[in-house]
């Protein structure tokens, strides 16, 4: 309740209280590092740094916090289904 009371003086009008409880995503995101990744892929984990900054179409590392950055699993698992459709 004094939670509620602290935002609704913070923010300007109770619209603004709904956007700010609703930001989260709709699920939990899965993210992995990029050794799980280079693992999985049978690769140099350097090889996948490289390539993200490469290919705008390569999964790209999302920063977590400060030290840390991960890859989201979606966006790994949809360029793995990328490589299907290009064979």
């Amino acid at each position: 309740m004094l939670a509620t009371r602290l935002l609704a003086a913070i923010l300007p009008s109770p619209l603004n209280l709904a956007v700010f409880a609703n930001s989260e995503p709709p699920g939990p995101e899965r993210f992995i590092t990029d050794k799980q990744l280079a693992g999985r892929w049978g690769i140099d984990p350097s090889t996948i740094w490289r390539n993200a900054k490469k290919s705008p179409t390569y999964p790209q590392p999302v920063k977590l916090s400060a030290r840390v950055t991960r890859f989201r699993l979606s966006d790994v698992e949809r360029h793995e289904r990328s490589w299907n459709r290009d064979a």
